[in-house]
């Protein structure tokens, strides 16, 4: 018999962890507060409150990303405790790119994987994975690796909060406040995400958001030699906007690889995930040539800013990916037709306050429908930061100062249900105008996960379009 091997939590990555070493003929133990109904009775099970009893008696014990570090049922076996992202780290013989950042992950994720891909083809020792969060569970391709493959991993803060090593090139987003509902404070949050550069050596590199002060201050807390990129300025070395040109620089050489308009990406915050992609790829072995098709004809993730649609002259976009205040914001910056928003769901304990004073200052978002949870919390960001915005209109244009008033006042509407939510967009949405599913919240309120929440959207669109 091998390690007794106690696996916290029995979700994506439990079930992962659980099949990994079951198969390698270790004593699995699954430790979760609730019943599962899927559990596989293989394996020994401690369920229910008491669930962390008996940590002491395991050999290995691995925390799964939603349960919190720093539980106190940890205190004295924190010399066993680990976590699928630290043991890949520990064992994965090939470099790994790990990306990070509040949003945007997915898509820079996506697009790495794609550039390498297509640069390794014909090379036929090299290969690239993709897992994390995207992709499979990194334990389901750990034992193939060779020493000449590459991995990109996409991570979030909970599984970074233990990490003790750092990966060959560390790509960090945009940091807002998220997840603050787990983390107990920003600074915390900031401080998980840190570790993805922190333990990287003089060889490594950080491709940092210079655009984010969060980000960029990470230059100072890593070995690792620095690459920015910007939508607002030129960097020393990585990627930035030129007159609506992509430049990636590298040492004193700048070359242009695409332009601003010609990807079928929406939206300027996909550029910056472009501006990662292409930086990341390219210190990988990527040539420029290469990373320009690929961006070009890159598509985007499912969920993120996705056009499901069109009838009777109005678009359905599915950006039910966004579950925060700051990539709503983002998705309604990519619009300038009208919109129809559907926002609610679930709290992480973030401020709605930014939403709500970019929804009272886009005159284009013409109505507003609610649901879920966190409803009458934005509702009430949203009449605070309209009354306010009202006001200064009004201020400016009795002082003879240019503001743009809204013809039509804003209209918050609030549904009872996701379905009602799209009934009453589909009904009141005029040709010409954009139904946005950007829910500034998470889903588990009324859904297993954001992509459930998408997909039934997407769905809802179909049906109607068949009609």
């Amino acid at each position: 018999m091998g390690m007794k091997i106690a696996v916290i939590g029995y979700g994506v990555e439990g079930k992962a962890l659980a099949q990994y070493f079951s198969k390698r003929g270790d004593q699995v133990t699954v430790c979760d507060a609730r019943q599962q109904e899927d559990f596989d009775k293989k394996y020994n099970a401690h369920f229910g409150p008491e669930y962390l009893k008996g940590l002491e008696n395991f050999d290995l014990i691995f925390r799964s990303p939603g349960v919190p570090v720093l539980k106190k049922e940890f205190e004295n076996v924190r010399h066993k405790l680990t976590s699928l992202t630290k043991y890949f780290f520990e064992k994965c013989p090939c470099p790994i790119i790990g990306v990070t950042g509040t949003k945007g992950k997915g898509t820079t994720c996506a697009l790495i994987h794609e550039i390498l891909k297509q640069t390794f083809i014909g090379a036929g020792h090299r290969r690239v994975f993709l897992g994390g969060n995207i992709g499979n569970a990194p334990l389901e391709f750990l034992d193939e690796l060779k020493k000449d493959d590459m991995v990109v991993l996409e991570l979030s803060s909970f599984q970074l909060q233990d990490a003790e090593r750092g990966p060959h090139i560390a790509v960090v987003l945009g940091i807002t406040p998220d997840h603050l509902d787990y983390h107990k404070n920003f600074e915390e949050y900031i401080a998980a995400k840190l570790n993805l550069v922190k333990f990287q050596k003089p060889t490594d590199f950080a491709v940092l958001d210079f655009d984010n002060k969060e980000s960029q201050e990470f230059k100072n807390h890593t070995q690792a030699k620095i690459y920015g990129f910007s939508v607002e300025d030129s960097v020393e070395e990585g990627a930035f906007l030129k007159v609506g040109s992509f430049v990636l620089k590298k040492g004193k050489t700048g070359t242009i690889f695409g332009e601003k308009g010609r990807t079928k990406l929406a939206g300027d915050h996909n550029i910056k995930n472009i501006f990662a992609a292409a930086t990341a790829a390219n210190l990988a072995g990527a040539p420029v040539e290469i990373v320009e098709k690929v961006i070009r004809e890159f598509a985007g993730l499912p969920h993120r800013l996705e056009r499901v649609g069109e009838f009777g002259g109005v678009e359905f976009y599915n950006d039910s990916a966004s579950t925060n205040a700051q990539t709503t914001i983002a998705a309604i910056r990519a619009f300038n037709k009208p919109i129809i928003l559907i926002l609610g769901g679930s709290d992480k304990n973030c401020s709605f306050a930014p939403l709500a004073e970019e929804i009272a200052a886009k005159i284009n978002v013409e109505k507003v429908i609610l649901m879920g949870e966190t409803k009458k919390k934005i509702e009430g960001a949203i009449d605070v930061a309209y009354t306010q915005n009202e006001a200064k209109t009004q201020k400016a244009l009795a002082s003879g100062l240019p503001a743009k008033k809204r013809e039509i006042p804003l209209e918050v509407i609030s549904a009872e249900s996701f379905h009602e939510a799209f009934m009453v967009a589909r009904l009141i949405a005029e040709p010409g105008s954009v139904v946005l599913l950007s829910p500034a919240c998470a889903s588990f309120d009324m859904f297993s996960n954001y992509k459930e929440r998408g997909e039934i959207f997407r769905n809802f669109v179909l049906d109607f379009q068949k009609e």
